[in-house]
């Protein structure tokens, strides 16, 4: 009866085998090997979700614009009365800002142009923070970029009026939306892709891509 006793204890007391313990190991690797670089990339999905649905609600909202303006029989395209207002149509019929005309020369303003329609097309409350680029000259690209990061702080999105700063003369009709919600802050400069969301009131179409650019990284 000891002994049955004894050899039950001894039975309790054993650890695992080498074969157990080697099958552990390959689990153990397999699950590092798959899964923690998923886990990884949750950040940049998190972030290319925000951009998907910018540019979706951007898209959806100058369909229903457009729309609208058809069944309304093509209304007034020039910002004579805003009252009640706070975006027109192009003269094609896609929203621009109420307060300026169907081209906007040079002189006029990001904070009074693509602001606008940013705010109006994406509801409030869920829409990402944006802050404005002004003055680049003739659109250098250097320039661009040292405003755009300069308001990169505190906000998701930077919009930037296309359009050739060193004269008066020049129209545009492109507003610019660069993504800038994963480098917000860092002093380290390197070459990455920024998504870039470009809106034309022109024609209203709006176009997802990305540039590459020295940001400051996180």
């Amino acid at each position: 009866m000891k002994n049955m006793t004894a050899m039950n204890a001894k039975r309790k007391q054993a650890g695992f085998t080498i074969i157990e313990l080697v099958v552990v190991i390959l689990l153990l690797g397999i699950l590092t090997a798959t899964a923690l670089p998923r886990f990884m990339d949750v950040t940049d999905e998190a972030h290319d979700a925000v951009v998907d649905a910018v540019t979706g609600g951007f898209t959806t909202g100058v369909a229903l614009f457009r729309a609208q303006w058809v069944a309304e029989g093509q209304p007034l395209t020039t910002a004579t009365d805003t009252t009640g207002y706070n975006l027109f149509a192009s003269t094609t019929g896609y929203p621009r800002s109420a307060t300026l005309a169907n081209t906007v020369v040079a002189g006029q303003t990001t904070a009074t142009t693509c602001v606008p329609v940013y705010n109006a097309l994406l509801q409030a409350g869920g829409r990402p923070s944006l802050g404005t680029a002004e003055g680049a000259f003739d659109d250098d690209a250097a320039d661009i970029e040292a405003l755009v990061e300069a308001q990169a702080a505190g906000n998701d999105f930077v919009a930037y009026l296309v359009r050739d700063a060193a004269t008066t003369t020049v129209a545009t009709k492109t507003c610019n939306f660069y993504y800038v919600g994963q480098h917000k802050a860092g002093t380290v400069a390197v070459p990455v892709n920024i998504p870039l969301i470009t809106y034309d009131f022109s024609s209203g179409i709006t176009l997802k891509a990305a540039v590459e650019t020295a940001f400051n990284q996180d």
